[in-house]
Formats: C-alpha cells, sequence, structure tokens
C-alpha cells in the first residue's frame, strides 16, 4: 500500500478529468489510485457558500482524507485554493499551464463587445461581474453554479445570451467548440492561479516532495507564487473581485493585476515588470503593496458593507 499514491479528487466531471491527467503524469514511475468524493462546495446554497469561506468549501473533506491518511494528495485548479493556506499542507505545481484566459460561452454573439448593453450573462464570481460591470453597467447579470455541463445546460434553459467559464476547464473536458471568444488578459484579468493544476499534500511529506518535484515546471510555479503572494498580501479570498497574472519571457515577469468594489464602478488595474530572478521572488507583495498604498483594501471591504 506504501508504494500507491492514493489521489483525492472531488467526484465532479472536471476534477475527475484533471485527476486522470495528474495521474498519466504520475503514473509512469508509480502506481496510483483515484479516490473520489463529494465536497461541502458542491453542496451548500449560494448564499451559504459565500458565508463559509467560498471556494475553499471545495477543500474541505479532500484536506480531512489528507489528515486521515486516506489519501496521499489531492488534486486542484489552482485558482480554488484560497491563497492564505491552512499550515498543516504545501501545494505544488504541477506540469503546464493551460489556457489562463476567461472565455465567452454564447450561441448569439461572438465577442462581449458585440453584446448589447443590456444582455444578459451568467456568473456567479465577484470578479467577472466587476470586469463585466466596468464594460457595461447595464448587463443583467444572472448567478450561474454547477459544474460546466450544468452551466451549459441552464444558458440554453433559461435563455441566457452567454456565461463566462475558465477557458482551462472548456479545453480540458474537450468542450473547446462552445467558446465564442477568448477574452484578453488585458481586458479580463484573470483569477490567481487560473489554468493551473495543483497537488496538495500534508507538509513535511518528504516522499511526496521528492516525487512531486520531478514534475513541477519552474516558471509555472513561480507565477503561480507570486498571483497568490499578491491576493494574499492584499486579503483577498475566492470572494473577492481580485485578478492577477504573472508570465516570465527570458527571465522578466510582468505582472498585471485588478481590484475592484463589487459593484465595479471603481478599480484600481495596473501591472509591474521585474527582470531579474531574485526580484521575482518579491513581485506579488511588491505589486500588492503599490495598491494598497493606492487604497486595494478601502475598495474590499466597501464590498463587506
Amino acid at each position: 500500500m506504501n508504494n500507491i499514491i492514493r489521489i483525492a479528487t472531488r467526484n465532479s466531471p472536471l476534477a475527475l478529468e484533471q485527476a486522470k491527467m495528474v495521474t498519466k503524469v504520475l503514473s509512469k514511475h508509480n502506481k496510483v489510485e483515484i479516490i473520489s468524493m463529494s465536497s461541502s462546495g458542491d453542496k451548500v446554497s449560494p448564499k451559504k457558500f459565500k458565508a463559509h469561506g467560498g471556494k475553499g468549501l471545495f477543500l474541505k473533506e479532500l484536506e480531512e482524507s489528507l489528515l486521515s491518511k486516506k489519501t496521499d494528495i489531492a488534486v486542484h485548479s489552482l485558482k480554488d485554493v484560497p491563497a492564505d493556506l491552512d499550515k498543516k499542507f504545501s501545494i505544488i505545481t504541477i506540469s503546464n499551464r493551460e489556457n489562463p484566459c476567461d472565455a465567452l460561452v454564447s450561441k448569439k454573439y461572438k465577442t462581449l463587445e458585440s453584446m448589447p448593453k443590456n444582455a444578459t450573462i451568467g456568473t456567479s464570481s465577484p470578479r467577472r461581474i466587476a470586469m463585466l460591470k466596468n464594460i457595461s453597467k447595464d448587463f443583467k447579470i444572472v448567478e450561474i453554479r454547477g459544474n460546466i455541463q450544468t452551466r451549459l445546460k441552464k444558458m440554453n434553459e433559461e435563455k441566457i445570451d452567454g456565461i463566462i467559464l475558465a477557458a482551462a476547464g472548456l479545453h480540458r473536458m474537450s468542450l473547446k467548440e462552445h467558446i465564442a471568444e477568448y477574452i484578453s488578459t488585458d481586458n479580463f484579468t484573470p483569477s490567481a492561479g487560473q489554468g493551473v493544476l495543483c497537488i496538495e499534500y500534508l507538509k513535511g511529506n518528504r516522499r511526496m516532495e521528492e516525487i512531486l518535484n520531478k514534475f513541477k515546471i519552474e516558471s509555472v510555479e513561480d507565477c503561480a507564487r507570486e498571483e497568490r503572494n499578491f491576493v494574499k498580501k492584499i486579503g483577498g479570498d475566492c470572494m473577492s473581485p481580485i485578478g492577477v497574472h504573472a508570465v516570465i519571457k527570458r527571465q522578466t515577469m510582468k505582472i498585471e493585476a485588478y481590484v475592484s468594489n463589487i459593484a465595479g464602478d471603481q478599480h484600481i488595474k495596473s501591472s509591474y515588470i521585474v527582470d531579474s530572478k531574485k526580484s521575482i521572488g518579491h513581485a506579488g507583495t511588491y505589486m500588492a503593496n503599490l495598491f494598497i498604498k493606492q487604497g486595494a483594501k478601502k475598495l474590499l471591504g466597501s464590498n463587506k458593507k
């Protein structure tokens, strides 16, 4: 049993597909078993979801399985993992980053810009809601939750003009044909870690660290870390209207960030370029401090009133 890596995953179609992707990577040199389970985040009402930690609820049962030693690792979309992770656990990214963009799914319109100002758009993400309101205050936002297939079905049944989803999820589920537009990260700053898969494990588990480090891609790890450092320093969580995206090219990191109030009528948006390996490790915190000086914490605080 000690030679088998037991993978904890939610039992949603996308989560299972992501666990299979990780299995494919790890099984080249290890025996792997997938153990799926339902999570609190899949069960609670939208109101309770927001009140009890947002996307952190997707981790609860998986982390319990790690603590009880029933599983060895858990697979997550990094954007669903709180920046302020419980100190009992560690995370590491695995493999390449998928497309980090948000995507417009619509049968009627090819781009966000072509949609009428009073179009009905489905999303439950505060970040996406704020950015949509930056484009048009008259957009009618419909809260829409569930897995990708459920959201696509709701769009058709409820005659919603379009929905916004992460392109990465649509790619991983082989549903690219539903994408009308890849929304540029210049216009829609992604969530921290969007498009990145990560592995969570018990801190101090040397065996897992040694195995997983072999599959880590340094540039992906660096970008993901600094995006999460930005969110952590700002004091945001998975339900905050915060976007941050980092890219590394030739030892230079460009990090772009966005913080808004939920109404979308006040926001801060900026970018920062770091041109040395030593400074890359501080980019997220540095950027966050610049945003804090410009009133980012006050903007986020107004969302809780």
